[in-house]
């Protein structure tokens, strides 16, 4: 059901990010270019012109003019391009806003994570699946002290804080598998705080979805065992009655 794809990038803000990188890396090599030339130019005593002595060029405002217009133009640019692409690929803010987007909600725990499908009333812990080609918010808290979700093969990095909430706007272009994990240090099993992430087409997201809700439901007695501090090497499902668990973790 699932190909693992190694050598490329899920997400469309990672794509969009090497792409920025590229692109700016290429902009600057044109200035880089140009010294080089330049100096090979003036320091070149092979050149004929090497020698020659232009007394009419002395503070030449058009020389002054062309040497401080063309840098000052490129750098402009990059500038331009730098700060507009980087608002482009911001992942607070909406892929698309005519499309219903699906929605994600993520707590961190010590140390584990939980993972709320609010519309579909189902909860995974250390395991999320996202379909691929549509639009995806996810919705950031902690339910005990900072923590932070990394996902490298995304493009995205962001902390989970208690008492608050983060939304990260997602569009997932091929199918695969990678890992997730915590880069925030919270306590002695924070290097277990790490997520298994599957996208799939849509058609094996629900049936994955579907697979979660014949297990049983949370009750308040599983929960609260289960965001006591502790570890477990195997993901757990269950489907839930009250979709506004994630709101009572924020105001708590």
């Amino acid at each position: 059901m699932i190909n693992f794809v190694k050598n490329h990038f899920l997400s469309l803000n990672r794509i969009l990010e090497n792409r920025l990188l590229l692109n700016t890396i290429y902009l600057i090599s044109i200035i880089i270019l140009f010294t080089i030339c330049l100096i090979f130019f003036l320091f070149d005593k092979k050149n004929k012109y090497y020698n020659f002595y232009y007394p009419f060029l002395i503070d030449s405002i058009f020389i002054e003019l062309v040497i401080w217009t063309i840098p000052t133009l490129i750098i402009l640019g990059i500038a331009f391009y730098s700060i507009k692409s980087s608002l482009l690929i911001n992942p607070l803010n909406k892929i698309y806003n005519n499309i219903k987007p699906l929605i994600v909600e993520i707590t961190s725990m010590n140390w584990k994570w939980m993972i709320i499908y609010p519309l579909q009333k189902v909860v995974s812990f250390n395991e999320i699946c996202l379909p691929t080609l549509i639009p995806i918010n996810l919705l950031l808290t902690s339910n005990s002290i900072m923590n932070s979700l990394c996902i490298p093969k995304y493009g995205i990095q962001f902390y989970c804080m208690s008492n608050c909430y983060k939304t990260v706007s997602l569009l997932i272009l091929k199918h695969g598998f990678c890992h997730g994990f915590s880069n925030n240090f919270s306590g002695t099993g924070s290097q277990f705080l790490k997520i298994s992430i599957f996208s799939t087409i849509k058609k094996s997201f629900f049936y994955w979805i579907n697979n979660i809700q014949n297990f049983n439901f949370l009750s308040i007695s599983d929960y609260n065992k289960l965001s006591k501090p502790g570890v477990f090497s195997h993901p757990k499902f269950f489907k839930i009655r009250n979709n506004k668990i994630f709101l009572s973790i924020i105001k708590k």
